[in-house]
């Protein structure tokens, strides 16, 4: 079972909230009035979840702690073996 962390939950709604406003901006242009209006309605709804996620946020609602990095020092990033360039 996961955990549910209201933050990552509300910064997935606002992508979706972005990409609904983007089609329904699209579907105007293009003169898409009915389309418009059913993007509305959704927009309407993920606004609404995300004012209902964003007061659990404000009450205090328990967050899962941060995970522990254990040894940084050992980490690495392998680099990406070099081209090189050859001019015919």
């Amino acid at each position: 079972m996961t955990n549910f962390c209201p933050a990552d939950h509300a910064m997935g709604l606002e992508l979706q909230l972005e990409e609904l406003l983007e089609q329904q901006q699209r579907a105007l242009t293009q003169g898409r009035r009915r389309d418009a209006e059913q993007l509305q309605a959704e927009i309407e709804q993920l606004q609404y979840e995300l004012a209902t996620t964003a007061e659990l946020l404000g009450s205090g609602f328990p967050q899962p702690p941060s995970p522990e990095l254990h040894h940084a020092d050992r980490l690495t990033a392998a680099e990406p073996p070099r081209r090189r360039l050859t001019l015919h």
